[in-house]
């Protein structure tokens, strides 16, 4: 009888063995054929099968206090939305033709168009991104109070603009669409007005940059050839220079009306009555999935402990006849 059970044993063994050899379609083939393999499974399933109605009740539980932590502890976050798209140099000189009542602008016309380029989506959110932009809005509007975490401090102010800077930046997104051409503007905020505002002073805020950009820039090169002209003798060097400072005048004074029409709000900002955050149903799967891999870890590691704390029984040795 034991000799007979030491062979089963050793055939067992051998037949899960052999495989490895074997081609990997072979090996599982054999190992799923043996008679006792389900059972191995069903032994290692057995104490969770035993105590199902307790993982289920544990599952449960979780989920619910998930769903209720999500709905009544956890902020809630409105997400405002918008979109804007870059003008091209010929739809900002129509609208400056249909302004100066449809002439023709000849060099005008040309200079409003040189100013754009290829880039000018990238140009806005690399604006809207950047370090100067964003502080520059906080402290124009005020809203560091409304960004920094109540009680937070900081070693100095410099410190205290890069944590907001980093802030605003985890909470504004922008987004360039190949497809149509145009920029969405995101802001995250838990009021859902404020988040709506903050996203109206950045797009407000673009547009007065690129205002003052263009004066900044028609106003130096103005006085950059002004200087140069004094110093030319040559009346025709001249009189080409003074065109150019003519040119760069217009550009001064159209720039107050030029940056209105930089880039066009296809939808202003809005921020939809229903929250992104939290996701109640996700955090609530999440919860019940968490407690049932840990409630099941538990469980096994209990009935593995238990069946090592059993005594072991010694086998019995048969007497030999001789």
């Amino acid at each position: 009888m034991a000799d007979s059970g030491e062979q089963r044993f050793r055939a067992r063994a051998g037949s899960r063995i052999a495989p490895v050899s074997a081609p990997m379609p072979d090996a599982v083939t054999r190992l799923l054929g043996e008679p006792d393999y389900t059972d191995d499974l069903r032994d290692y399933l057995a104490p969770l099968l035993r105590r199902r109605y307790l993982l289920a009740g544990v599952t449960m539980l979780a989920m619910v206090a998930a769903f209720a932590f999500s709905t009544l502890r956890l902020t809630r976050w409105y997400h405002a939305i918008a979109i804007i798209k870059p003008m091209t140099p010929q739809q900002t000189a129509g609208h400056f033709q249909g302004l100066l009542g449809g002439g023709n602008l000849g060099a005008l016309g040309d200079l409003v168009g040189n100013q754009y380029n290829a880039d000018a989506a990238q140009e806005y959110i690399t604006i809207l991104t950047s370090f100067s932009f964003v502080n520059a809005m906080v402290e124009q509007h005020h809203l560091e109070s409304e960004v920094i975490p109540s009680g937070a401090s900081y070693a100095d102010a410099e410190a205290r603009a890069w944590a907001v800077y980093r802030i605003m930046l985890q909470r504004l997104q922008c987004e360039y669409s190949v497809k149509n051409s145009s920029i969405m503007l995101s802001f995250e905020d838990p009021d859902r007005e404020r988040a709506r505002t903050i996203l109206t002073f950045a797009i407000d805020d673009l547009r007065e940059k690129l205002r003052s950009r263009e004066v900044r820039n028609a106003a130096a090169a103005v006085s950059s050839l002004s200087e140069r002209v004094g110093r030319i003798s040559d009346t025709l060097l001249a009189r080409e220079i003074y065109d150019l400072i003519a040119a760069q005048i217009q550009r001064q004074q159209l720039a107050e009306v030029q940056a209105d029409f930089a880039f066009e709000v296809l939808q202003p900002p809005v921020a939809p009555d229903l929250p992104v955050r939290p996701r109640r149903i996700m955090n609530a799967i999440g919860g019940g999935f968490a407690a049932l891999m840990l409630t099941s870890l538990i469980v096994l590691l209990l009935d593995a402990r238990r069946e090592s704390q059993k005594p072991k029984v010694a086998p019995i040795e048969r007497k030999s006849g001789f």
